[in-house]
């Protein structure tokens, strides 16, 4: 099946693009998954996302819109044709 990733920011930066990435992914595929793939297809380390402790806290990912901690977190599954939006938060003043 296919998803449509968005990585802005620093995520665009690193794995250098400038638009959507699709990708086909099995049936029963999670975010967490889909953040490893990435990486793999890439050629770069998982830790970009992931610390020893889970998702490290500057990353951000959504799916359809919604923010995964409103989900399954890591273990959400994504459908066909989901849209899934990773990219960093920042705030300050």
């Amino acid at each position: 099946m296919k998803v449509s990733l968005n990585l802005s920011g620093r995520f665009a930066e690193l794995f250098d693009v400038k638009e959507d990435v699709q990708m086909e992914v099995e049936e029963g595929t999670t975010i967490q998954d889909i953040l490893k793939l990435l990486c793999k297809v890439q050629s770069r380390s998982s830790d970009i996302f992931f610390s020893n402790t889970g998702l490290k806290p500057n990353v951000t990912v959504t799916v359809n819109g919604r923010f995964i901690i409103h989900l399954d977190w890591l273990d959400t599954v994504i459908s066909e044709n989901d849209r899934l939006n990773i990219f960093t938060l920042h705030s300050g003043g």
